[in-house]
């Protein structure tokens, strides 16, 4: 019988679906259709890139309310996170980010489920940590005016306090609220969690305050325990992990609703921290405090920024100006500490115009006049169009859109970097930043790389690109002894300014190591299409070889006007380009030119070299695969499954390598595999005039050792490949002595091997009937025989 509420929450289903950014979709696909689920259509697909959106489709068939629905999809939960876990470790990594799982475990341990050390999910007792209490404080009391609860907000806003504190938005309401069942304002989504993600996500068109005004959570004119449960959530442990700034801000609540006979204090405490809670004042406790009271806090020695800036800019918690106040002389009221870890004089100047911003540059966010409305917008920040007031120069004002620490500590690698890279040619200079207050200017480029899609198109013009990234790469990387690593070169950073391309957004780079403990980006580095695969099992390890591969997608991209897709080989037409991109693009980053150096002599050879055709540069390939090992028959196979077209170096090179080589090879390389089978399949209606009945015979006694060694080892997936092609061959060119050694095998097939070989032999009738003499044999599998009979039964007499 199905429950009212879901069974498990959305917070939880969500906290499975952010790591689904690191696991193949194929993957995703296999372990939901495992459990009987397939893909519902989604009418309006959620935020997120192809695998998110994968898992969305599944997730979105499983009914949340019935008890074994929600079992069957816990199993799958099980077994992505088992995937997830041992993927990361096969690659060198310590599993799963222990923030991630414990993300999950505690919404699982909301809906009284326990996720244990090996990764299953059991039915488990609700978590008992502790919850604030709110004692003798009726559910429909009405206590707390207006007037408390409008200046208590104006304080949190002027202060730019995350009322989320180190929580998603969505995160923290889910704490309170069941967003699945309250309303949404904007009629495009169902639930209020989809206006939420459009507005403050996507769009970000709602202001950082929206949620005290916003009706559904009942803040600004609810029953006061609503009011006095969000402000506890809003200081609790788990969600704000500054101490010092939960004390600021449970003073400043504390202060203010004693005036309407509350207390806000300590209730309980988790691992020594306190946990507020509020309790009505009784007697002499009934006193309101003195509003210029001292504060009872002190910053300690290496406070925090928040800290220090409390201190000296609050004075205490609830003193000061009203919000929007303006300073005695008329001037814009400051915030912050302006140049607070800023300093843009010690930055290398950059040429032209610009040079006069910076030297001027004080960190102020007063010295700008921004556009109305965002150029760009981001995951992570907004661009604007703005004007240097001192100066006139219009410039880009970059501002993060969340408070979180991520796009807090991607504005500071921008800074550092800088100091290395600020006055190269190539690099997108930074002229002022406050990154306490999170923003940045830099110079406003004329275009992007993504404007002028059609002139890269030209090989001067691609060139000229592409020597511009190697140039500010190669002196980030040996900027010091491991480098400054990008991690995110895309069309979309690459800028022209003042007749140069230059590339930007260094937010996700990858410190020298030495200078950081832990990969804040990881889940979030590089761009789903552009970015190396290693960056979504590691990001931190990444090697220069993650930039190349970001060029050689750059280039990808330009040549054939195409947005590559992640997993899949984007190559363009026959040519020099077309080794440069496929060498720059390998898989393994072993296999990638290691440097700026080595792909730009790749480049000089490519385009200036003899051109070689690809049956040729094969013939090469196929030497050094002849020696047996692993590597070059790889790259031998890999090699022609980039060039399909090629009869010439199907027929002619590569049935020359040996088969049981080669087959070991395709099991390593399964999506080269399909391709390079189907290719070889293709080429044998090619007119007859191009290949000899010697080529025909070579190539199906080729697909037939190629299936035997298939079907031996227990690949399937190659045997019912090579099986099919070989049946194409067959079929066409019906040679004898090829059609006697295949008969031979197939009275040895059983099992697996004869369904998956009798399937091939069913849909090629005019294969099957070259075997109809195997028909009075005894040792025939039923499913050959059935097979070779429908098909001897098709043909006319």
């Amino acid at each position: 019988m199905a429950a009212d509420r879901p069974i498990v929450s959305r917070a939880a289903r969500n906290a499975v679906r952010r790591m689904m950014s690191n696991l193949y979709i194929a993957a995703i696909d296999e372990y939901w259709e495992s459990e009987n689920f397939a893909r519902r259509e989604i009418t309006t697909p959620r935020h997120g890139g192809a695998r998110q959106q994968t898992f969305d489709t599944y997730e979105a068939s499983v009914d949340w309310t019935d008890q074994e629905h929600t079992r069957r999809a816990l199993r799958v939960f099980e077994t992505l996170l088992r995937r997830l876990d041992r993927d990361s470790r096969k690659h060198g990594a310590n599993g799963i980010e222990p923030a991630e799982l414990e993300e999950l475990r505690e919404a699982l341990n909301r809906d009284g489920y326990l996720l244990n050390q090996d990764l299953r999910i059991q039915p488990a007792p609700t978590a008992a940590s502790p919850e604030p209490q709110h004692t003798s404080i009726p559910s429909d009391a009405r206590d707390i005016t207006h007037v408390t609860r409008k200046r208590l907000f104006q304080h949190l806003t002027s202060r730019k306090v995350r009322w989320f504190g180190d929580l998603e938005e969505i995160a923290f309401l889910r704490r309170l609220y069941p967003l699945e069942e309250l309303p949404s304002s904007d009629d495009r989504f169902t639930d209020a969690e989809g206006d939420i993600t459009q507005h403050r996500y996507n769009n970000y068109d709602w202001e950082d305050d929206w949620v005290y005004t916003d009706d559904r959570f009942a803040l600004n004119n609810g029953p006061d325990l609503v009011l006095l449960q969000f402000l506890s959530q809003m200081v609790h442990p788990e969600v704000r992990s500054d101490d010092a700034e939960a004390a600021i801000l449970s003073e400043l609540v504390d202060s203010m609703v004693r005036r309407d006979g509350y207390a806000f204090v300590p209730v309980a405490h988790i691992s020594g921290y306190p946990v507020y809670g509020a309790h009505r004042l009784t007697g002499a406790d009934a006193d309101t405090a003195p509003h210029d009271a001292p504060s009872r806090y002190t910053p300690r020695p290496g406070a925090s920024d928040f800290e220090r800036i409390a201190t000296a800019v609050w004075g205490r918690p609830g003193a000061g100006s009203e919000p929007d106040q303006s300073s005695p002389d008329g001037r814009e009221a400051e915030t912050g500490v302006p140049g607070q870890d800023t300093r843009p004089s010690d930055l290398p100047a950059p040429l032209g115009p610009y040079a006069a911003v910076q030297g001027v540059a004080r960190g102020q966010r007063k010295d700008y006049a921004l556009e109305r409305l965002p150029m760009k917008v981001g995951g992570q920040a907004q661009v604007f169009e703005a004007t240097h007031k001192a100066t006139g120069v219009r410039v880009a004002f970059k501002r993060r859109l969340s408070w979180r620490d991520t796009p807090t500590a991607r504005m500071r690698r921008e800074i550092e970097v800088a100091q290395d890279l600020n006055s190269h040619p190539n690099y997108v200079p930074v002229l002022d930043a406050n990154p306490v207050e999170g923003w940045l200017v830099m110079p406003l480029a004329q275009c992007t790389a993504e404007d002028r899609r059609e002139q890269l198109k030209e090989t001067t013009e691609l060139a000229d690109l592409v020597n511009a990234l190697l140039d500010v790469l190669e002196v980030a990387h040996n900027a010091h002894a491991d480098g400054w690593i990008h991690r995110d070169v895309k069309p979309s950073n690459i800028l022209y300014l003042e007749g140069r391309w230059r590339l930007g957004d260094w937010g996700v780079v990858r410190r020298p190591r030495g200078q950081t403990t832990s990969d804040r980006t990881r889940a979030e580095v590089g761009t789903d299409g552009f970015a190396a695969p290693e960056l979504f099992i590691n990001a931190h390890d990444a090697t220069p070889a993650a930039d190349i591969y970001g060029v050689g997608r750059v280039m990808a991209w330009a040549l054939t006007g195409d947005i590559p897709v992640m997993t899949q080989r984007l190559l363009p037409s026959a040519g020099p380009w077309r080794e440069i991109v496929r060498a720059a693009t390998a898989r393994d980053p072993r296999s990638r030119p290691q440097t700026t150096a080595d792909l730009r002599q790749l480049m000089q050879d490519k385009l200036t070299g003899p051109v070689l055709t690809p049956a040729e540069q094969g013939q090469a390939l196929l030497s050094a695969a002849h020696s047996g090992h692993p590597e070059p028959v790889q790259t031998f196979l890999s090699f022609t499954a980039d060039h399909p077209e090629d009869q010439d170096l199907y027929v002619g090179v590569l049935t020359q390598l040996l088969p049981e080589r080669a087959a070991e090879g395709l099991m390593r390389l399964p999506a080269e595999s399909e391709v390079l089978v189907e290719a070889l399949s293709s080429h044998a209606a090619a007119p007859q005039r191009r290949i000899q009945y010697a080529d025909a015979h070579r190539a199906i006694l080729w697909l037939h050792r190629v299936s035997a060694f298939a079907a031996s080892a227990g690949s399937w997936d190659l045997l019912d490949e090579a099986a099919r092609a070989m049946c194409v061959w067959d079929s066409i060119w019906d040679q004898y002595r090829p059609r006697d050694v295949i008969a031979a095998w197939l009275l040895t097939l059983h099992g697996a091997a004869a369904v998956l070989v009798a399937s091939a032999l069913q849909d090629h009738p005019d294969s099957a009937v070259h075997f109809r003499d195997l028909l009075d044999k005894q040792a025939l599998a039923p499913q050959l025989r059935t097979a070779i009979s429908t098909g001897a039964s098709t043909q006319r007499p």
